[in-house]
Formats: C-alpha cells, sequence, structure tokens
C-alpha cells in the first residue's frame, strides 16, 4: 500500500472520514493530469482557465457581501487543489487547504497555503467547500465537523455545488458538472439548508449564479435544453437556472 504524508493523512484522517483503502480507491481521479490544464497551451483548455479565473472573482465578491473579508482571519478551502481560489484573499488571511491529491498540496504549499496543521475548535473564520461537498464519502459529518472548527461567527460557505433540486438534475437525474465516479451524494438547497439549520448555523443567503457567469448563454442554452427534453440532443450537457448553488451559513 502507497504511503501518504502527514498532510494526506491529515486528510484522510479528520476530513474525508473514510479508511485509506477506500480513497485508494479513487487516487487515480486525481492524478497530477487532473490539474495540469492551468499551464495548458491548448487553446480550448485555457478558455477553461479563463473561466474559471472570472468564477473565482465573481464567487469572491459574492462572499465579501455576506462576510467581513477586510477584517482578516484564518480561512480553510476543503479540496484546496493548488490554492488559486484561496489566491484571492488579501494578505491578513492565513490560508488553509487539504486536498486528496499531494501534488495539489505541493503546488499549494508554494503559493503560500498551509496545508500540514493539526484541526482544533474555534480555529477558522471562515470554512469553503468549492464544488467538494460531494466528493466527500461521509459529508454529513464532515459539515459537523465544520461547525466546531469555526469561531463562534464564522462562515460555511459552500461554492459552485450541484443542486438536485433544479429542473435540470429532476429531468435528467444528473448535472453536467457531475463526474459519477467521483460523487457519493448529491445535495439540494433543500436537504443543505435543513442539515446546517439542524448543527445550529444560520442560513445568511443561497444563491443560483448563473445568468452573470462567464459559463452561460441564455438563448443557446435554452435551445439545447429544449432538444434535450425532446430527446433530439440527447447527449448534450447544458448550463442552467439553478444548476449550481451557493449557501452561506454562520455559526451562531
Amino acid at each position: 500500500m502507497e504511503k501518504f504524508s502527514q498532510k494526506t493523512d491529515n486528510y484522510f484522517k479528520e476530513f474525508l472520514g473514510a479508511r485509506k483503502e477506500t480513497i485508494l480507491r479513487f487516487e487515480d481521479l486525481y492524478k497530477r493530469d487532473y490539474f495540469e490544464n492551468e499551464k495548458s497551451n491548448n487553446e480550448k483548455e485555457r478558455k477553461i482557465v479563463e473561466k474559471r479565473k472570472e468564477m473565482y472573482k465573481q464567487e469572491f465578491t459574492r462572499i465579501e457581501k455576506y462576510f467581513d473579508i477586510k477584517k482578516g482571519g484564518n480561512v480553510l478551502d476543503i479540496g484546496c487543489g493548488e490554492g488559486g481560489f484561496l489566491s484571492l484573499f488579501p494578505e491578513n488571511w492565513k490560508k488553509y487547504g487539504v486536498d486528496i491529491s499531494e501534488y495539489a498540496l505541493e503546488v499549494a504549499e508554494k503559493n503560500g497555503v498551509t496545508v500540514d496543521f493539526e484541526f482544533k475548535d474555534n480555529m477558522f473564520d471562515l470554512i469553503i467547500f468549492r464544488g467538494t461537498i460531494q466528493h466527500i464519502p461521509d459529508p454529513i459529518s464532515r459539515i459537523e465537523k465544520c461547525y466546531y472548527w469555526l469561531k463562534k461567527g464564522g462562515g460555511l460557505i459552500f461554492l459552485v455545488t450541484p443542486n438536485a433540486n433544479s429542473i435540470y438534475y429532476k429531468l435528467f437525474n444528473t448535472l453536467p458538472l457531475l463526474s459519477d465516479c467521483r460523487n457519493f451524494l448529491i445535495p439540494s438547497d433543500i436537504t443543505l439548508k435543513n442539515i446546517l439549520t439542524n448543527f445550529g448555523f444560520k442560513i445568511k443567503g443561497i444563491e443560483y449564479p448563473y445568468l452573470k457567469t462567464p459559463y452561460a448563454s441564455p438563448i443557446k442554452d435554452l435551445f439545447y435544453f429544449i432538444l434535450k427534453v425532446l430527446r433530439i440532443k440527447k447527449d448534450v450537457k447544458v448550463s442552467f437556472y439553478k444548476n449550481i448553488m451557493e449557501v452561506y451559513a454562520e455559526k451562531l
């Protein structure tokens, strides 16, 4: 069996809530090439990267709407990748990250992200799941842990999160951003709100970013959505309103 570093051991033990043997079955899904389009010379992949960076900026602006970013603090990004999203936080924030990929953690550490640390109660001002809650084997238990890791008044934020309560998911039992081999549980806005409230969080806002995102082409999307409904274009993937959600919660 592969030997993991303390950084990755920390992720298994404290966050994923699964044995290494379980996660090892998924290790090939997060090799170096999973992150390589960041450095690709391929025009199509470069455009994907540019759209992602634009989304980062839009998401960060919405975080600023719900939480005081100027005051600084400790922020944890769960599934931080190479630390791209954390790079938007100003210098008065200490940035922490966890990820299943050793390669990603090495890059993130070079980018100023602390990746080797012990989780402690009342440690963080913000904890972010950016498109990751569905990839965690035991997501409800992990949300509970976040409650204790957060300081009073701290924020738990879900970005780029699939929404099982969208019309697209109800019709087709999938969403364009989903990869079945990586998913354990697809949340909905209703279930996530209920889970957070039961653990003692206050919901500050739920948003469904679509129209102003770099991925939206409303007329084209609607056209292909209709073709998909009529089964003329079964395999087409369509961006659509409420496919993804953002949930902003505060620890009371």
